[in-house]
């Protein structure tokens, strides 16, 4: 696994290319529709600025042992995905309207505020617990937080503009850690979307070996799931995947039935509920 130095060199070097790239983007290309279906491109990169500020805030006050939400924040553990998307979504296009001209050279200056905050943490100072809506969470996983809004985000603009392409290979580190951390804890969240409570839990199981192996199972019960260490029981769905199509899946942008239409996943047992895999997991 990358080590957390290089995470962070990553996460500067990634986000200094994305901010380049967006640099370089015709006029029309920012009022063209994203991957995300509530957002234009500048509205994507609207959220991204509003996430770095947000980021930068909470690891500051938590840095000072600060750890009461900011006004109109859910308490640390209670925020959820679906609970917030509309907030979220209206608050991207109030942000882009606001900023106007001033959208990408908000979005350099926040990042590079953002990312220097993060990769100047003391070792000390990364075990320091900070505000999160999912939960309270260490300063030092702020690096793979970010990362993954990067990575995810940075696809729901490019994969618009430039059919087929990819995340962003050096994110793909980020986000495994933070599955790993959910399945060592359950503290951060993904972006499930809670349905009705399932007579049985529905038990999927992720096989993915490159470029980041991961190999867990996700528990779905219809109003909550789990991550789990692949156990001796047998699964309901086996997936098999490269870690960029996991990334997709688990944030709602692509769902088993296209992923398997484009060669991206392997399906072992049962295909109805291979295909209701995205129904829990939606993303924004």
């Amino acid at each position: 696994m990358v080590s957390w130095e290089e995470r962070a060199r990553l996460l500067r070097s990634e986000s200094q290319k994305f901010q380049q790239y967006l640099s370089e983007l015709p006029d029309d290309a920012w009022s063209k529709q994203s991957a995300c279906d509530l957002w234009r491109v500048d509205d994507v990169v609207a959220h991204l600025v509003g996430n770095a500020e947000f980021y930068a805030g909470t690891v500051e006050r938590g840095l000072k042992g600060e750890f009461q939400p900011p006004e109109g924040r859910p308490a640390a553990g209670t925020g959820h995905p679906s609970l917030g998307a509309a907030g979220t979504g209206a608050g991207a296009i109030a942000n882009r309207e606001r900023l106007g001209g001033r959208l990408l050279s908000s979005l350099e200056a926040r990042t590079n505020h953002l990312v220097q905050l993060l990769t100047g943490l003391s070792l000390e100072d990364r075990d320091k617990p900070c505000y999160h809506p999912g939960s309270m969470v260490p300063a030092g996983n702020f690096v793979d937080l970010r990362f993954k809004e990067l990575g995810l985000h940075q696809w729901d603009i490019r994969s618009a503009l430039e059919p087929g392409a990819g995340v962003i290979p050096e994110s793909l580190s980020s986000m495994v850690v933070l599955m790993n951390e959910s399945l060592a804890s359950g503290s951060i969240r993904w972006a499930f979307w809670a349905g009705p409570a399932l007579d049985q839990p529905v038990r999927y199981r992720f096989d993915v070996v490159k470029p980041v192996p991961f190999q867990a199972d996700i528990v779905v019960e219809g109003d909550k799931f789990r991550f789990e260490q692949s156990a001796a029981v047998s699964a309901d769905v086996d997936f098999k995947c490269e870690t960029g199509t996991l990334a997709l899946m688990m944030s709602g942008r692509l769902d088993a039935s296209a992923a398997i239409s484009q060669g991206k996943l392997k399906v072992e047992g049962d295909n109805e509920l291979a295909a209701r895999f995205g129904q829990w997991f939606k993303g924004i």
